[in-house]
Order: C-alpha cells, then sequence, then structure tokens
C-alpha cells in the first residue's frame, strides 16, 4: 500500500513559522498520515535570490523540500497525487508559483482560521502616503490582475475553504460568481470549490492550554499590556518611516496610562512584549517584560490592556475584562484596525492622547457590561463550529474528500 501523504506549499526563507503556526494541526495530520512534506517553492519566486538546495528533515513524519527552480518541481510533481495546504502570497512575485502549481492536478486548501481583523485583499489608497507606500501598492495593486489569471484558469483555484468567520463564508457562498455557477456550473468562476465551517485557531489553542494548565487557581490579581510596536512592518509598507518624535510621544503617553490603571487598581502591569519587536525604547524598561507565552499571560491577568493584537482574541473568548489603547500616534492603518475591533467587539476604550480621569467604579461597571458583547463575536467568528477543534476536524475531511480510505 502507498503511503498516505499530504502537502503544504509555501514560499517561505523560513519555515520554521510554518510548523510552529501550524502545530497543532500538523500534530493532528501526523495521526493520519504517514508523511508530511512542506514543499517549499521560494526559489520560484520572482525577483527571488536563489538560497536552498536541500532536503530537511523535521522529524520521523515531516520533511521540507526546498526547490531550485521550475523543472525540480515540476520533475517531483509530475508523477505525484498531491493534496496540499496552499499558504501562498497573490502579489507579482508569486504569479510564477501559481502559474507551475497550475501545470498539475494538485488539489489545494486553503485555512482561514483566524478570525482576526486585518488586511483587505486589495491596495489602500491614500494620498497622504501615496509616494511612501509603494511596498503596500506592490503586494495589494495586482489582486485584481491575479483574480483574472484564475478566472482564466493560468492560476489555479482552491478546491476547498476552511473558513471560520461565518460573515465571510456566506460572503463567497453568496459572491456573484457562485450564482452564476448555480446556472452555468461549468463554467467554474469562483476561487474556491467548497467552503467549510470550523472553530478558530484560538478555540483550538484555549482548550489545549487549558487541558494542559496544571494549575488553574493562578492569583490573577495583574494586569497585562499586549504590544503592538510602534513600528509595525504593515504601517511602514503603507506609510513609510515612522517619526521618532511621534514614537517617544506615543510612549510617554502609553506609560502615564498603564501606570495609572495600575494606580487605580492597585496591580502592577506587565509587557507581552511581541516576539518580533526588537525595540529597546526606554518604555520597555519602565516595565516588568513577560518572560512566559502570551496565552499563558492573558489566563493569569484580571485586565488585558491592548492597541491591536490578535491575541486579544484569546481574552475574548476567555471572557477578560479588556481595554483598548487608542492614538492618532499610531498612524492611519494601525488606527484604522484598531477602531475596527473596538467597533466589533464594542470594547471600553481610551484616547491616550487627552488626558484621562479614571474612575475605578465606573470603569468596572463599563468593562463587565463590554463582556456582554462579546457573544456575538465569539459566536460568528471564533467559536461557530460548536465544540469541534478545527485541527481535528480539518485533517478528518481532508481524508474524507481526497482519500478512499477512513481512519477515523
Amino acid at each position: 500500500m502507498k503511503p498516505k501523504i499530504i502537502y503544504f506549499i509555501v514560499a517561505e526563507e523560513n519555515t520554521n513559522k510554518i510548523y510552529k503556526h501550524n502545530f497543532l494541526l500538523i500534530k493532528d495530520l501526523s495521526k493520519k498520515f504517514d508523511y508530511i512534506y512542506i514543499l517549499n517553492l521560494f526559489n520560484l519566486r520572482l525577483f527571488s535570490k536563489k538560497k536552498f538546495k536541500f532536503k530537511e528533515k523535521i522529524n520521523e513524519k515531516l520533511y521540507v523540500i526546498n526547490f531550485n527552480d521550475n523543472s525540480e518541481f515540476k520533475n517531483f510533481a509530475q508523477k505525484k497525487k498531491i493534496v496540499a495546504i496552499f499558504i501562498m502570497g497573490k502579489d507579482p512575485s508569486y504569479f510564477n508559483i501559481h502559474y507551475q502549481i497550475n501545470k498539475f492536478n494538485i488539489k489545494l486548501i486553503m485555512i482561514m482560521n483566524q478570525s482576526q481583523i486585518g488586511n483587505k485583499m486589495t491596495a489602500d489608497i491614500n494620498l497622504k502616503h501615496l509616494f511612501s507606500a509603494y511596498k503596500n501598492y506592490f503586494i495589494k495593486g495586482f489582486y485584481h490582475i491575479f483574480r483574472l489569471m484564475t478566472l482564466l484558469n493560468i492560476f489555479p483555484k482552491i478546491s476547498l475553504l476552511f473558513q471560520s468567520d461565518l460573515e465571510i463564508k456566506k460572503f463567497v457562498e453568496n459572491s456573484r460568481s457562485k450564482k452564476i455557477e448555480k446556472y452555468l456550473p461549468f463554467l467554474k468562476l469562483s476561487y474556491f470549490d467548497e467552503v467549510i465551517t470550523v472553530n478558530s485557531i484560538y478555540f483550538d489553542k484555549m482548550h489545549f492550554f487549558l487541558k494542559d494548565l496544571k494549575d488553574k487557581s493562578e492569583n490573577k490579581k495583574k494586569i497585562i499590556y499586549v504590544d503592538t510596536h510602534f513600528d509595525h512592518p504593515d504601517r511602514l509598507s503603507r506609510e513609510g518611516k515612522v517619526d521618532i518624535n511621534k514614537q517617544n510621544q506615543f510612549y510617554e503617553n502609553l506609560s502615564i496610562f498603564l501606570k495609572k490603571i495600575s494606580n487605580i487598581y492597585d496591580m502592577p502591569v506587565k509587557i507581552a512584549k511581541h516576539p518580533s519587536n526588537q525595540s529597546n525604547h526606554d518604555f520597555y524598561k519602565s516595565f516588568e517584560i513577560s518572560k512566559i507565552d502570551t496565552d499563558q499571560e492573558i489566563y493569569d491577568s484580571e485586565i488585558v490592556i491592548y492597541t491591536l493584537s490578535s491575541a486579544v482574541l484569546n481574552a475574548v473568548i476567555l471572557r477578560k475584562k479588556i481595554i483598548n489603547v487608542q492614538s492618532k500616534l499610531l498612524g492611519d492603518y494601525l488606527g484604522n484596525i484598531n477602531r475596527r475591533y473596538v467597533e466589533s467587539l464594542r470594547l471600553v476604550s481610551f484616547n491616550i492622547d487627552k488626558k484621562n480621569d479614571l474612575n475605578k467604579t465606573k470603569l468596572d461597571l463599563d468593562l463587565n457590561k463590554s463582556k456582554l458583547n462579546y457573544n456575538n463575536y465569539i459566536n460568528f467568528k471564533l467559536i461557530a463550529d460548536g465544540a469541534n477543534l478545527s485541527c481535528k476536524k480539518i485533517s478528518e475531511v481532508i481524508i474524507s474528500k481526497f482519500f478512499k480510505e477512513k481512519t477515523f
């Protein structure tokens, strides 16, 4: 009997983050498949310098294969049945990869179970940052060309989409292309053939976190600030280099606000610094920096404060008291995402550019009232599929859809 193999198709300089971000899914796939191959097509990108020429063994079941050019990928793919989880960009640097994949009968699967508020598929046009946002225009500005290529069957479509956001699932299933396909199914206009509801990755993470937690009676008398660095790469790509004076002012305002919250609640504030944030700003010397996982810190805290971070969705699932921090110094892009989180979750939010006179009794009432608003976000975006773990459901559906034998 041939070994049962599932693939990931990616284009990454560092494939470790693929394993890290999909750890729970890969763990479950390992129980149902003989081998898992991460096919790294980074060298097939346009404008890419070739760096990888080796096969890497992660463990007894997981391998990474890096292809040097189109011919190497062709030799590998042309005689294989490939069902692959597809993690790929859509800007012109990835166009050759999409074109090469479309030459073979590869079944592509996409997983969108982050349920966070993030980037649009198309470019943000802002006259104020017209010339500094060239990176964003390159990354997002060619989406309609990409979509045209899929309509013309030059680029591949997605056989199966796993989606945790019911609003997006409804949008896809009621799109214009889907409506046309109902009457003219041979046209195959939709980018996604089928959409299946799964719970968010945050539900999975909290499930295993709480299951593995040895001491669930931890003292929660502390406040955690979930950090997002001021010069976030997504901001830089749209607005250019940040002003150092604005950065200093932001951190000064933030420090004042956090200390004020700390004083009225008589609790220490810890900073959960983002792993990619290498800033040594003096702000970080004024507070204790967490040395443990952010999920643990959120669980162990009574109040969670943040500007914008998807990690706050863990706090939503745990129904924590959440305080949002706003500032015009964050810029248009980060400020917009900040605003959308506040509106979607109806959070208590403070503008730290202004003086805030805080009253503990009123703030507690507002925070407890705000927690009642989490239900809609939880039911439609985070836990829309009952008690089903997404990692388990995804692996089971893949087998039922694409492999004859069932092992569950």
